[in-house]
């Protein structure tokens, strides 16, 4: 690299670049030789902005979301591939040696944030389709660097069509549908899906992307959950054996019905066929008796 009249870049020349950022960004006062009395601040995205990135974003990875999607019991969406690649690393198990780089930034970036994914059994799979990422699409459009509230929000409740880069939205755990959270509290007061009818109780409604003390009060309910989601599938588990076994009847009633109807034709027929055997048998009983009275006479 040269400058003009043929010199070359020095470390100063590099150092004093920096410096300027520096000085422009929090008006520290700095030296050319490093010494710098100050911290550039990073810009910092606007609560829109970064909940619509929220939205689109797997927790676990970076990446944008792909389907299927998963929530975790503290509200964070993940594609289902991630985590099945996290628990994986977790276990020693790396598909490729860019699964191993993944697992090793997410533990440097991330720390112990994602230590309470040990097993399937903590996430629950959502009913949401995620957009589909376009080339060049860029989240912030604004002149500020905000989110453009003009841009069709990534999901939006089917009940009322609440965006949710603007509302509060939940989840529901025995189903995975998402809706906003104050939909569900008008239309799922009878304590069912208001989109399939499935039963759920007041712990199964899960906050999405929530706040700081909303997470902290779903991270002191984390210990009961895999239990809950034990009782859950046995509970599940017993419903299928009895529906099983409910069905199994009805089907044995129902061959047995058969079998009954098939049965009556050829009675009707045997009986009819006796009739004519016991007319000639009292005929010819008639007829023995009138040839003895005959002989007697």
């Amino acid at each position: 690299m040269g400058l003009d009249g043929g010199t070359i870049i020095s470390r100063n020349d590099v150092l004093r670049g920096q410096c300027w950022d520096l000085n422009k960004a929090d008006d520290s006062r700095s030296t050319r030789g490093g010494a710098v009395r100050g911290t550039l601040k990073r810009r910092k995205l606007d609560a829109a902005t970064s909940k619509v990135t929220k939205w689109t974003t797997c927790a676990l990875s970076g990446q944008p979301l792909a389907a299927p999607v998963v929530a975790c019991f503290l509200g964070r969406l993940y594609s289902k591939q991630s985590v099945l690649e996290w628990l994986l690393a977790r276990a020693g198990t790396f598909a490729d040696d860019e699964a191993l780089h993944r697992h090793m930034n997410v533990l440097r970036e991330s720390g112990d944030a994602f230590d309470h994914i040990t097993s399937m059994k903590d996430v629950f799979p959502l009913a949401y389709q995620p957009p589909v990422p376009t080339e060049g699409a860029a989240v912030a459009t604004a002149a500020d660097g905000s989110a453009d509230p003009t841009l069709p929000a990534p999901y939006t409740c089917p009940i009322t069509e609440a965006r949710c880069d603007r509302h509060p939205f939940v989840a529901l755990v025995p189903c995975g549908h998402v809706f906003a959270d104050r939909a569900l509290r008008e239309a799922g007061k009878d304590g069912t899906c208001p989109s399939c009818s499935t039963a759920f109780a007041e712990e199964d409604v899960i906050p999405l992307l929530p706040n700081e003390e909303q997470e902290e009060r779903l991270r002191e309910l984390l210990p009961g959950r895999r239990k809950q989601v034990k009782r859950r599938r046995k509970g599940g588990k017993a419903q299928q054996q009895q529906a099983g076994e409910q069905q199994q009847e009805e089907e044995e009633e129902e061959q047995q019905q058969q079998e009954r109807e098939q049965q009556e034709p050829q009675q009707q027929e045997q009986q009819l066929g006796k009739q004519p055997r016991q007319q000639q048998q009292q005929q010819g009983e008639q007829q023995r008796q009138e040839q003895q009275q005959h002989q007697d006479g």
